[in-house]
């Protein structure tokens, strides 16, 4: 996209490279500070009556907030989080990683000052990484418990059921819907705005064609052909040009270092 190929030549030095790795380590500070005084926790909620009176940094520490003080699903939601996020970054590059991190949390924050919510919001925006991640490499691979094989794809679903279950058990179910849909707004802008682009482009192009006669039959009822479906690789390697179109099955990295992709086989030993 244009505007952020603008931003990123304009603030891309400062973003901030292995996002995910800050992101945990916070969850980590609040989590152990939370086993030794319990009553913190609620310091670090987002809360926009504590903010207006002065407790200005609950605008950042909720997104420290573990999705779960369970020791062992601590544990494991650190492990899928820094592996989906590192992930993300990879694909995406560190600057728009960034800006679809930070931006879920600026729309977040806004829909629940106008909506006047608070509490853990910022599962939200941590759970909508499952869904790119599942949209941008759906046929990886994660271990579920560590020995149960999943792939991102099936993410999709899950997060469905776990988003649709918050609506439905929800006091405010419309402003429960609104925060869930400003934790996506990376999402939209990175995956679901160029799919939409995509689609357009394709219905362009997608022509029909009628087969000739001599003279019309009227007693015929003449076919046209079904359209014919442009496909549009999203990934190409910059060392043998291979797309997920000639493998679908091939993984694709982008490196923060030289912008450029690469596919599994030369992610490695590229020149930097």
């Amino acid at each position: 996209m244009k505007f952020l190929n603008k931003l990123e030549r304009k603030f891309g030095k400062y973003a901030i490279p292995n996002l995910m790795f800050y992101l945990i380590f916070g969850q980590g500070i609040v989590f152990f500070a939370t086993l030794i005084n319990p009553s913190l926790y609620y310091n670090f909620l987002f809360n926009w009556d504590a903010i207006l009176s002065g407790e200005i940094w609950r605008l950042i520490t909720f997104i420290f907030i573990p999705n779960s003080m369970d020791p062992l699903w601590f544990i494991l939601m650190v492990i899928i989080y820094y592996s989906v996020g590192t992930s993300l970054e990879r694909t995406l590059g560190t600057f728009n990683f960034n800006f679809y991190y930070f931006s879920s949390v600026i729309c977040t924050v806004i829909v629940c000052a106008i909506f006047d919510m608070s509490g853990n919001i910022g599962t939200y925006i941590n759970t909508s990484l499952w869904l790119s991640l599942a949209t941008s490499m759906p046929n990886m691979s994660f271990y579920l418990y560590f020995f149960i094989p999943i792939k991102a794809k099936f993410l999709v679903y899950l997060y469905l059921i776990l988003m649709a279950a918050d609506v439905l058990m929800s006091a405010n179910k419309i402003a429960t819907l609104l925060v869930i849909v400003a934790s996506l707004t990376g999402y939209i802008i990175f995956f679901v705005i160029p799919l939409l682009k995509e689609r357009k482009m394709m219905g362009k192009r997608t022509t029909y064609v009628k087969p000739a006669s001599a003279a019309p039959n009227p007693n015929r009822v003449e076919r046209t052909k079904a359209p014919e479906v442009i496909k549009v690789a999203f990934h190409k390697c910059s060392v043998c040009g291979k797309t997920e179109l000639d493998d679908e099955d091939m993984e694709f990295r982008y490196c923060s270092k030289c912008n450029k992709e690469y596919c599994s086989e030369h992610l490695k030993n590229h020149e930097d």
